[in-house]
């Protein structure tokens, strides 16, 4: 789900953006700009094809967290002050 949040949030922001140029570039020459409209609008759904299918790709798994800390006995577990160089 998150996945598809965060794939909204960029897409609509390049999307607003997008129309913004769009309708600047509508403003200066009609007639020409048609053709880098529809340009973009294909890119547009391709991007927007690609974001899908990176979404429904499948992560490698997390762990969450416990109450016993156990994520931290792992091979990678995070840095700790005692594990720092001069220490």
């Amino acid at each position: 789900m998150t996945n598809y949040l965060w794939l909204f949030a960029v897409a609509g922001g390049a999307a607003l953006l997008g129309i913004a140029l769009a309708f600047g570039m509508i403003k200066q020459d009609g007639r020409r700009s048609v053709f880098a409209i529809a340009g973009a609008f294909i890119v547009a759904i391709g991007a927007l094809g690609l974001g899908v299918y990176v979404a429904k790709a499948p992560t490698a798994p997390v762990r969450a967290s416990d109450r016993e800390q156990s994520q931290q006995r792992l091979p990678a577990a995070a840095t700790t002050e005692k594990d720092l160089p001069g220490k």
